[in-house]
């Protein structure tokens, strides 16, 4: 059954009254305040820039300017994970916190600076067909294309 809705929720909530039901998504991963306790999976190298990316497109934040970004989560274990990714690509990166209206505590995981966030676009987007934040992607290329643009000067 799904929760009422009113003006203090904003998140439809899905109630599940079966204790099978609850055990059977349990062992599939699906558990309450996953998004507290998540932590971060072992990827394969292979797939891990698309993993980030697809991080980014969903709990990611690109400033329009294009000079930081940051992932917000509620996990200190996936926080210190995607640090430990960020610092492997050799990114200027940190983890700031904050607490939420409820109390709980609130892990931004930040990549600033200007050459950083193209080197980053670069990493995530690489191998990327069209399955990606579009709107993001233009943030997080935008420095790159500025660097790539060769300026010719005529000498008379």
């Amino acid at each position: 059954m799904l929760a009422p809705y009113g003006k203090t929720k904003t998140t439809p909530t899905l109630i599940i009254n079966s204790k099978i039901m609850k055990e059977d998504l349990a062992i599939l991963g699906i558990i309450p305040n996953k998004s507290l306790t998540v932590p971060f999976p072992e990827v394969p190298k292979e797939y891990l820039s698309s993993f980030i990316r697809g991080v980014i497109d969903g709990d990611g934040w690109v400033q329009d300017k294009g000079y930081v970004m940051n992932v917000t989560t509620g996990s200190e274990d996936f926080a210190k994970g995607l640090l430990d990714v960020y610092r492997s690509w050799n990114l200027r990166t940190e983890i700031t916190t904050e607490c939420s209206r409820k109390g709980s505590i609130i892990y931004r995981v930040w990549v600033k600076g200007k050459d950083d966030l193209p080197k980053l676009a670069k990493i995530i987007y690489e191998h990327a067909n069209d399955n990606y934040n579009y709107l993001k992607k233009e943030r997080l290329t935008q420095r790159l294309k500025e660097k790539e643009t060769i300026y010719y000067v005529e000498i008379n």
